[in-house]
């Protein structure tokens, strides 16, 4: 079974020499492991997944990651996919800095969202739930006792997973089953709002 340790450096727009040394190693020991006449550590495989935004498997050539199995997502939803990987026809994977609204390159530069380009989300595993990936309403779309899909502005992964769901828009406030409020005139600031898909 083929590796593709260089397959997904090249996927990251990533020369060899800048991966290896953002992987710690010489550009010999990298060429190596891509010409399969050595193996890397499982410490180093990993730290090859983390940085090309792959899994393990897909290194090791157990599973296919192609950019077509890739969901399009709306650069206006990217504030609430802090901390998340996207990936940048452009630029390869990259991951969401919403404070900033800033994209975290592989090799540690930073781009705009706005320059960004086309992004993608890999569909989440079964047992997370997905991200939104279209665009958000506008605030005009806010009407009285509507039901809409709320999902927090916060480098708070936690917070985020709690606060997040079904609300409905009651007078200035969009408010869940259990009470908890967002105020009107913070859309966009801390949270966004969607229309799930089939819902």
């Amino acid at each position: 079974m083929p590796r593709q340790y260089k397959q997904a450096r090249k996927l990251n727009h990533l020369k060899a020499i800048q991966a290896a040394k953002m992987l710690g190693v010489s550009q010999p020991t990298l060429s190596a492991w891509e010409g399969e006449r050595k193996s890397p550590s499982i410490d180093s495989l990993e730290n090859m997944a983390n940085l090309y935004g792959v899994t393990t498997d897909y290194l090791l050539g157990r599973e296919n990651f192609s950019p077509d199995s890739l969901v399009p997502v709306s650069v206006n939803a990217l504030p609430a996919l802090d901390g998340k990987p996207v990936w940048s026809a452009a630029y390869g994977w990259a991951l969401v800095m919403a404070a900033e609204r800033l994209l975290l390159l592989s090799d540690r530069q930073t781009i705009a969202f706005a320059d960004a380009g086309e992004l993608f989300l890999q569909p989440p595993p079964f047992s997370e739930s997905a991200s939104p990936c279209q665009q958000p309403l506008s605030q005009n779309e806010l009407v009285p006792d509507r039901k809409i899909w709320l999902e927090p502005i916060s480098s708070d992964r936690d917070l985020r997973m709690e606060l997040r769901g079904w609300y409905r828009i009651k007078g200035r406030w969009a408010e869940n089953e259990h009470g908890n409020r967002f105020a009107l005139d913070t859309y966009g600031a801390k949270w966004l709002a969607f229309m799930k898909e089939n819902e």
